[in-house]
């Protein structure tokens, strides 16, 4: 959960003058894999099936981008902020890929290639929810504690993490969960 948290070294009333807040937007990409095996269009999909990752609803995926906004405000006569964008994207890796025929290989290349591409537009929509977080509370006006301030950049910023969490959905409703982008296998 977002906290706002003032220092015991800043008094309040520094808080409310040291707006505009600005926050420093730092992006954690990690990838992962998981290892699938087969010789055969089929033998994958059965993997990928058995091994993809899977959603919070339970669902398994080829792919799955999650992504975290997480914010700490810090105030001191300068200002000063920061939010962290992490977002961890989970992909098959084919184990013995060699082993299969060319034509298996090249249509291995092709999904998985399309497979990123879609997963990559679940990290846009993350780090642009770090960058309009970023951009809200730094034209928060004034207020008088930092209690109240924080209240208001928390609210603000949960409202945003939701809507761009609903614009994620909607992309994969849209876009079948990449199938629409060539992401369907085989």
């Amino acid at each position: 959960m977002p906290r706002l948290r003032c220092y015991a070294w800043v008094i309040a009333a520094a808080c409310a003058w040291a707006l505009p807040v600005h926050a420093v937007i730092e992006v954690t990409d990690q990838v992962e894999y998981y290892d699938i095996q087969g010789l055969t269009a089929l033998d994958l999909r059965y993997d990928m099936n058995a091994k993809g990752p899977q959603a919070p609803s339970g669902d398994r995926f080829d792919g799955y981008t999650r992504w975290h906004a997480n914010w700490r405000w810090r105030y001191r006569n300068t200002g000063s902020s920061c939010a962290i964008e992490s977002v961890r994207m989970t992909l098959p890796r084919w184990q013995n890929e060699r082993s299969a025929d060319l034509a298996t290989q090249q249509e291995w290349a092709r999904f998985l290639a399309a497979l990123e591409r879609h997963e990559d537009g679940h990290r846009r929509n993350g780090v642009a929810a770090g960058d309009e977080i970023d951009r809200r509370v730094a034209s928060l006006p004034p207020v008088a504690t930092c209690a109240a301030l924080g209240a208001i950049a928390d609210e603000l910023g949960k409202r945003i993490v939701q809507r761009y969490t609903q614009l994620d959905a909607d992309y994969d409703r849209d876009t079948g969960h990449g199938a629409t982008q060539g992401a369907r296998y085989p």
